[in-house]
């Protein structure tokens, strides 16, 4: 499983980014909208907002207001007494024969539409009324109706910041008599909402909204977190299998596809690995079966030297020799078989392929299996060619191979039998024939007969040692030479044959 995982990271990490992005967007939005719109019903319906009325604003424009007043009437009021002392020649004016003396020759300073909606009483100091302004701005004499009124609770409503009456009292001094000059007027007051409340409420509204849908925008990419989560906590426990959906388009994504070729990348090691040892395995109980064949040769040998069984010493020392070499080819199996144990490979064709006379080998190696055939009462014949036959092998694994079929050769033929072998050759491949006599019909295990372990019902039900692997391993040997091996049986006949190419080679 190939892939550019760098161009893909870099693709894909700033997918993630403007997903983040997109979250945080939409949820802010739906948080300002939903706050947005709880605030402007709560308004509406007046829910935790608190009204308060305020007079303060107008009150200070009135005391603005009324002060410039105060100044105005106060100058007036001295002039007026003055020219009236001085036309008159009497001195005990008082400020309502001033005030008349303004009004008659119309200089009234607080008589304009600025001040008619303020009601002015003029008092003496023990609050009888002398005059005062009408509702419509008129002024009316009260000094003879003789009404009087509470200058202290004036007083005290001038301090009072929460009436709705707007009351001023300025005292003046006129001839040492004291005057009381009240201002009244009614306050419309403003109507502040307080609504801090509300706005809070929103803000906390906002702020679980927008938690929210985060949560719910991301709940898709949390939940396949903790699925990848649950997929690695498989992996870990050996489930090499596990299937992973890829949902998405981010970095999360790539986490998963990763996830997915570790986990190809482990199983396929794991499988190599199962397969090297049953490589290892298979090759160890090859090589341990091709010891039994050079053992039992130099079993056969040694029991002709000891039982005295040959005609002169050469011949007993020509026998010991072939035991020798049986020995050497046990000590190069057994190497083998320690390199295993290190850990090294070892090929079935590690060795050079060499050319090399096949037919002398051939009868080289039927001349080793001699005296064990004749310690069973059977006999070899050979049509094999005595002119040389070139081939390219591997020259131990070739003999192996003849090994495995001689052997097998003389355990299953008849008693008192004779083996025929015979080779022939074709200018494009080498044709070798191994026949013998049989006592049971070996027809059904021609198509089998080359598995591995397997033996045929005959084998199973007799003395014969064996566990086979003999013929399995000389067709995997030929095979991997490109060679081709097959049985036939045909009256009685069994033949193994062996075609092995020349060009090839």
């Amino acid at each position: 499983m190939e892939r550019n995982m760098n161009a893909q990271y870099v693709r894909k990490r700033i997918g993630i980014y403007k997903e983040l992005a997109m979250v945080i967007v939409i949820s802010i939005t739906i948080a300002v909208f939903a706050s947005l719109g709880v605030f402007i019903v709560c308004s509406h319906y007046g829910v935790m907002v608190d009204v308060i009325e305020d007079t303060s604003d107008y009150k200070k424009r009135y005391d603005i207001q009324v002060m410039n007043m105060v100044r105005e009437l106060d100058s007036s009021l001295d002039t007026a007494m003055e020219e009236i002392t001085a036309n008159s020649g009497e001195d005990e004016k008082t400020i309502g024969d001033a005030m008349k003396y303004l009004l008659g020759n119309n200089r009234m300073p607080f008589a304009s539409d600025e001040v008619s909606n303020m009601i002015i009483t003029i008092t003496n100091r023990n609050g009888q009324v002398l005059w005062k302004t009408s509702e419509d701005g008129e002024i009316v004499d009260y000094k003879k109706n003789k009404v009087s009124v509470d200058i202290s609770q004036y007083i005290t409503n001038s301090y009072d910041e929460e009436s709705l009456t707007y009351t001023f009292v300025y005292t003046k001094s006129v001839s040492k008599m004291l005057y009381y000059i009240i201002f009244e007027t009614e306050v419309t007051p403003e109507y502040l909402y307080a609504d801090i409340k509300l706005k809070l409420m929103c803000i906390a509204i906002s702020s679980v909204i927008f938690i929210i849908s985060v949560f719910l925008l991301t709940k898709k990419r949390i939940d396949y977190i903790r699925y990848l989560s649950t997929v690695v906590d498989e992996i870990s426990k050996g489930n090499l299998n596990a299937s992973i959906d890829k949902k998405g388009n981010d970095e999360i994504t790539l986490i998963a596809e990763q996830i997915d070729d570790m986990q190809y990348s482990l199983r396929k090691m794991m499988q190599e690995e199962r397969e090297n040892d049953r490589k290892n395995m298979e090759l160890i109980t090859n090589l341990s079966h091709d010891i039994k064949t050079p053992m039992t040769i130099i079993t056969g040998y040694l029991d002709v030297v000891i039982s005295g069984k040959y005609s002169t010493d050469e011949e007993r020392d020509d026998y010991i020799r072939r035991a020798f070499g049986q020995v050497e080819k046990i000590n190069v199996m057994i190497h083998k078989i320690f390199r295993l144990a290190r850990n090294e490979q070892v090929s079935m064709n590690e060795e050079n392929m060499e050319k090399c006379n096949i037919s002398l080998l051939l009868k080289q190696d039927i001349l080793e299996f001699d005296g064990i055939a004749q310690k069973e009462g059977k006999c070899f014949e050979t049509d094999i060619p005595n002119e040389s036959v070139m081939i390219n092998i591997n020259i131990d694994r070739i003999r192996e191979v003849f090994d495995n079929v001689l052997m097998n050769s003389i355990k299953y033929s008849s008693d008192n039998s004779t083996i025929n072998v015979y080779m022939s050759e074709t200018p494009e491949s080498v044709h070798i024939k191994f026949c013998n006599r049989t006592d049971s019909d070996k027809a059904p295990d021609c198509e089998r007969i080359f598995d591995k372990f397997y033996r045929a019902d005959h084998a199973r039900n007799s003395s014969i040692s064996g566990n086979g692997l003999g013929l399995s391993i000389v067709k995997e040997t030929i095979e991997s030479f490109n060679g081709r091996v097959w049985a036939e049986y045909n009256d009685g006949i069994f033949a193994i044959n062996i075609e092995l190419k020349k060009n090839d080679m």
